[in-house]
């Protein structure tokens, strides 16, 4: 028999799939082979005593390398009985499709132990079969009638280990680009904070443009971006004038943008009158710089209608328009560079929440929506747009601590046990120490630590009351709740909208702070449907090949009383 060389270690960040696989399966007493890909034994059963020495020998090991090779030239193998009493079932490894290494799990009933090939085996191993007999029938233990579902239950185990993994990995492949772009978004807004343009490079133009204007001596100075230019971004086709324009705005702006095309042809800054399509007399110069991204002209700044005794462009203006044109690209390529990494950050984070909320299928976008629900209430409450999207990116994040708590707690279809309620009830002070040394998020962490308290004061982590309970996190708490309350979970079916409103008037005073309540109860819910109709379209997308139960509606046998709080 080949065996293939030792493959190098993996790194210590998870733990592979078939190593708990097989630990597993050691505690249910089945053991387990792993072959390569290309049928090499990679690793045996490791069973003490008889039992190992009648599973290590030669009548065994040919065996399950035979039923391999038949599997290796099958689309979808299949569980297999090499003789009565034996099931092999084989458990492959998949990497985009491509079928990779797989773990051979044998189930023995006590019929096995009267066949042929067990007799076999005794003798090819040197032993004594009644002896044998003896210390393996703990561990054919499965009636024949188990076989089947013992299949099953592999399977599901190793599917769930696999994706369990997977997610793993995911996670920490988004810990590191948030830590990798970490460094240079926090950089860029601080940058943003200082000159207070990062965000809106349009209102910094605006500013730069009256600076001139009241520095220099012309009568309007304008910045005018291309509007064939996909890279002038949210600058596209905007003009800004400061000062008197020689034209109607309507007017102003194509000649202007002509002049800039022009300077980018020729390379000339300084246009006679004459030819500047209307823009100046015919004795008067404009005066014109323009201002790149990455190589690309996106647009220029431009003067003219110089006052004074002097009508001409002096080298002076020149070189103070080229200055704030270099500055003004400078800034937007910091502009945009930070718009890109504020993007990818969000982006993470809104990647990282998705694959905590894919950890239950019945959650799927609820991150999503309690964003979009905790955005609208701060908007209908009088607060900024900016203010908004800082409370929106809390609701994002609210559940992250999620990724501390046990997967077989948080899709649990039945009761809680106190203990297991304490586990959920954790997640909020996890997240808040997952997000607490990142600065960006620092203006979050109340939402994110205080969503599961209480108007009443019965609520956790801290059983704060009242207005005690940052106001962010009371917005998001009622976001939280109402999604819930609309969202089929394992314990029940959705509720529809007139009893999901009518329990947050309930809550109103108790559960949820009444003003917000009120306030609430006024949204319109339309964008709303529209994203838990994409989510469930997204959730039902896939077939189910382990027989999970549908999204469509929740296990019938399940009441919602039975669930202490949708956590």
């Amino acid at each position: 028999m080949n065996r293939a060389p030792a493959s190098n270690p993996r790194p210590a960040s998870a733990r592979p799939a078939h190593v708990s696989l097989r630990d597993r399966c050691r505690e249910l007493g089945v053991p387990v082979w792993r072959y390569s890909a290309t049928g090499h034994i990679l690793a045996s059963p490791n069973e003490p005593g008889v039992v190992g020495q009648w599973l290590a020998s030669a009548a065994i090991e040919r065996l399950i390398e035979k039923q391999v090779q038949q599997w290796q030239g099958s689309d979808e193998p299949r569980p297999a009985q090499p003789f009565p009493g034996c099931t092999l079932v084989p458990l492959s490894d998949q990497h985009r499709r491509r079928r990779g290494a797989v773990s051979v799990a044998m189930i023995l009933s006590r019929r096995a132990l009267d066949s042929e090939q067990f007799l076999l085996a005794c003798q090819a191993a040197m032993l004594d079969a009644r002896a044998a007999r003896k210390a393996i029938e703990p561990v054919a233990r499965f009636g024949d009638d188990d076989a089947e579902a013992v299949a099953r239950m592999l399977g599901w185990m190793h599917e769930d280990l696999r994706g369990a993994l997977d997610a793993e990995q995911k996670v920490m492949q988004f810990s590191r680009q948030l830590t990798e772009c970490y460094g240079e978004i926090s950089l860029l807004y601080r940058l943003g904070q200082s000159m207070n343009a990062l965000e809106e490079p349009l209102r910094f133009v605006r500013l730069a443009c009256e600076e001139l204007h009241a520095v220099l001596s012309f009568g309007w100075i304008a910045a005018c971006f291309l509007d064939e230019v996909p890279e002038a971004r949210s600058l596209q086709a905007q003009t800004i004038v400061s000062g008197e324009a020689p034209t109607p705005a309507s007017d102003f702006a194509p000649r202007a943008r002509e002049l800039v095309r022009e300077a980018a042809r020729d390379g000339r800054s300084i246009i006679d009158g004459a030819s500047s399509s209307g823009l100046a007399t015919p004795d008067a110069q404009v005066l014109v710089h323009t201002v790149s991204h990455r190589g690309v002209v996106v647009g220029g700044i431009l003067a003219s209608a110089k006052q004074g005794d002097d009508r001409l462009v002096s080298s002076s203006d020149q070189k103070m328009i080229g200055a704030a044109a270099g500055s003004l690209s400078v800034l937007l390529e910091n502009a945009w560079l930070y718009e890109d990494k504020q993007a990818m950050f969000l982006g993470t984070l809104e990647a990282l929440t998705t694959s905590i909320d894919a950890k239950d299928p019945y959650t799927c976008g609820h991150s999503e929506r309690v964003a979009h629900l905790a955005a609208e209430l701060a908007l209908a409450l009088g607060m900024s747009r900016e203010q908004a999207e800082r409370i929106r990116i809390a609701g994002l994040v609210h559940d992250i601590g999620k990724i501390g708590v046990p997967e077989g707690v948080l899709c649990k279809p039945g009761r809680l046990t106190d203990e297991e309620f304490d586990l959920i009830k954790k997640h909020p002070e996890i997240g808040e120490h997952i997000l607490r040394d990142i600065p960006l998020l620092g203006d979050v962490l109340p939402g994110v630590l205080s969503h599961h308290e209480r108007f009443d004061g019965r609520g956790y982590p801290h059983r704060l009351a009242g207005e005690d309970i940052p106001l962010m996190a009371r917005i998001i708490g009622l976001a939280d709740s109402f999604d819930a309350m609309s969202s089929n979970r394992t314990y029940r079916a959705a509720m529809n909208r007139e009893t999901v409103l009518g329990e947050v008037r309930k809550g109103a005073g108790t559960q949820f702070d009444p003003a917000l309540a009120k306030v609430f109860l006024t949204l319109d819910f339309s964008t709303y449907d529209e994203m838990v109709a994409r989510h469930h379209r997204q959730a039902t997308a896939g077939d189910d090949r382990f027989g999970r139960p549908s999204l469509g509606k929740a296990p019938a046998s399940q009441n919602p009383a039975t669930q202490k709080e949708a956590a």
